[in-house]
């Protein structure tokens, strides 16, 4: 556990309480908004390893700002370019600086171009105060284009201008171009979205990495007041409404731009990794049909925000990337126009160095052919059914722990939501649902949907649905999620609400099980740990509640490929499975320090059941379960606090019947 010094308490505590100060005292991860840039290729092999002159400058916009930026040329003009050289103006993420890029920017000048890059207002050494890639910056941008187009000291060819980035970096320009008023003739736009702002607070959940990017020192990012006030709204949203309002009306205002997409004209290249932490593909799906230029869009793996990466997939991305510059930049007709536009890989086992493999496709037109929503309803057995069953009971639920009342968002956020303190505070509490086995691979591309029918006993209510495949050998990996955050609830009060999930292409394995954990925290290791850490993907509801899921009228929608409910599950198998005891594999798995165990007591059985914890060595470090049962399915739960890091067995018994698995603690 991290020890907190109860004066560095106090004084964080009153820096945040002033409304005007720009420091808060959290841990940020270090390359949050990491993008790889590519290099992009040269006309002729002539165009390459040439000297390169380079040049630092500042533009003072029209407030007054200064923007701190680079320039890097060739040192003398190309006969192949009677016309000067083309322009590139690289862009960086949120609370990087020109500096990150210069290095990679003088490469590509010897390459045979022109390229430009500059720190954003308020990072870097720019001056001004970032307003969080909003219009404001959108508009520093069309003055830096305005100035490039004059600067013909750099032998440039002003008809020759592409703006590449990622995060902020695709989304300023995007936005300028949507805006109208951006005279370049080519972007790449990577990690970005129209509905960035909006996929930050999605479904009334507030994302971690929203509250991580508004909260950098001042040697990263200066904020408006705006922003700030925006930050204090984010600490008081677990507890009151009102801090929620003012948080939902501010962030997408002069930011969010889908309405106005249909406006740019200028050709655009967009990219989405499917496992963003920060934007759901989802902005994207929904601009595609507003897009009115020339596009090529690629959803899969993509460097950046957190998202799985892929040599295959990189590989294949030098050359989608190169016959985009051959024909906007180059000019060569290389029959792009003729290829399918819309690219995507395919998450897929095996999983190595804890990244999923990926399978590329195409199509040309979106949404693929073939694919249509497939409804799993929720049963009292906790089966994931394709088909509504009748129920025993009508709700299921979960409990939203908060033991401690007086528990803030600023002080769950200095604990990153673990260890002994927090643990006393906030408990995670879990349930979940299944399918039987798959009959057969089952490819998913699109947005999940979630229908639900809730009731909860607190005015604040959040349900975060995790989707996971399950191998037939045990292996457990979460594929995307569903958040939703109810800030408009009445204690008490019956509702159903359609959510949209976080966009996603897989390929479920013939054999595998679907599994849908809901829960109050929404946080899986190891996945998630490598880059949210311990921290969750949305904040946590700070508010105690009894969650409950109308079983009968709820259900997810998957977006499956070419797959008629029927055959698609192994129904047969289920029932007999219901003759006989069953120890399903722990989850999470590996875990720390908790993890749930889920078995399944037969028909017509009532007698003895115990469960058994063993070391390595075979010897029982604990008896989780000892008592007389009758049939269901049930679920215990093992706190591993006082055990050490290591593989352990559990052991299931039920009369003759005797079953064993194996878990490994991770501390």
């Amino acid at each position: 556990m991290k020890k907190i010094n109860l004066l560095i308490l106090l004084i964080s505590i009153i820096i945040f309480s002033n409304s005007y100060s720009q420091e808060v005292n959290i841990k940020i991860p270090k390359n949050l908004e990491k993008y790889e840039f590519k290099f992009l290729p040269p006309y002729k092999n002539e165009l390459t390893d040439l000297p390169i002159l380079s040049e630092n400058f500042t533009l003072v916009l029209r407030d007054n700002a200064t923007l701190d930026c680079s320039k890097f040329y060739p040192a003398a003009p190309n006969p192949y370019l009677p016309n000067g050289y083309p322009a590139v103006i690289m862009l960086h993420g949120y609370g990087d600086r020109k500096e990150t890029l210069e290095g990679f920017a003088r490469a590509q000048a010897a390459y045979g171009y022109v390229v430009y890059t500059y720190s954003m207002r308020g990072q870097g050494n720019s001056t001004g105060l970032s307003n969080l890639i909003s219009t404001t910056e959108a508009d520093d941008l069309v003055e830096f284009v305005n100035f490039v187009r004059t600067d013909f000291s750099t032998g440039l060819d002003t008809s020759k201008i592409l703006i590449m980035g990622g995060s902020q970096g695709g989304m300023v320009p995007f936005m300028a171009a949507s805006r109208g008023n951006l005279k370049v003739n080519s972007i790449i736009a990577a990690v970005a979205s129209p509905e960035f702002a909006t996929s930050w607070i999605e479904n009334g959940s507030i994302k971690m990495t929203f509250l991580w990017t508004i909260s950098y020192p001042q040697e990263n990012a200066r904020y408006t007041q705006e922003v700030i006030n925006m930050r204090n709204w984010v600490y008081q949203s677990g507890t009151k409404n009102n801090s929620w309002s003012r948080l939902a009306t501010t962030l997408p205002k002069n930011r969010d731009f889908l309405n106005i997409v249909s406006n740019n004209k200028i050709p655009i290249l967009l990219e989405n990794s499917w496992q963003d932490y920060f934007f759901n593909t989802l902005g994207n799906i929904k601009a595609i049909p507003l897009l009115k230029s020339n596009f090529r869009i690629y959803f899969g793996a993509v460097m950046g925000h957190g998202g799985d990466t892929s040599e295959t997939e990189n590989q294949w991305h030098m050359n989608f990337f190169n016959e985009w510059f051959y024909y906007y930049i180059w000019g060569i007709d290389n029959g792009i126009l003729t290829r399918p536009r819309f690219h995507y890989a395919y998450t897929t086992y095996p999983r190595i160095n804890n990244m999923w493999s990926f399978i590329h496709d195409s199509s040309s037109v979106w949404p693929i052919s073939g694919v249509s929503g497939t409804k799993f309803y929720f049963s009292d057995s906790n089966k994931l059914n394709t088909y509504k069953t009748p129920v025993s009971v009508s709700t299921k639920y979960f409990r939203n722990n908060v033991i401690d009342n007086n528990l803030t968002m600023y002080e769950a956020v200095l604990y990153e939501f673990t260890g002994p303190v927090f643990e006393s505070k906030f408990k995670k509490e879990q349930i979940y649902f299944e399918t039987a086995p798959l009959t057969k691979s089952v490819k998913m591309i699109g947005t999940p949907k979630l229908n639900l029918k809730y009731r909860a006993t607190a005015n604040i209510c959040q349900y975060n649905f995790q989707i996971f495949e399950v191998r037939s050998n045990g292996t457990v990996n979460m594929v995307t999620r569903l958040n939703y955050t109810d800030r408009n609830y009445t204690a008490g009060a019956i509702k159903t609400t359609l959510i949209d999930g976080i966009s996603h292409a897989h390929i479920f394995q013939p054999g595998s099980k679907i599994r849908i954990v809901v829960t109050n925290l929404d946080t899986y290791y190891p996945q998630d740990s490598a880059f949210l850490e311990t921290n969750p993907y949305v904040l946590p509801v700070l508010v105690k509640s009894d969650n409950h899921i109308y079983l009968r009228d709820s259900y997810i929608e998957l977006p499956l490929v070419n797959e008629p409910t029927n055959n698609l599950v192994d129904n047969l198998n289920q029932d007999k499975a219901l003759n006989t005891p069953t120890l399903e594999q722990n989850y999470p798995n590996p875990f720390n320090p908790t993890t749930n165990i889920r078995f399944t007591i037969p028909k017509n059985y009532n007698g003895l059941v115990t469960i058994k914890i063993y070391d390595m060595t075979g010897r029982e470090v604990q008896q989780l379960l000892n008592q007389n049962m009758t049939s269901g399915t049930y679920e215990v739960v093992w706190n591993a606090s006082n055990f050490a890091s290591g593989v352990y067995f559990y052991q299931l018994v039920a009369g003759n019947y005797k079953e064993i698995r194996k878990m490994m603690l991770i501390k």
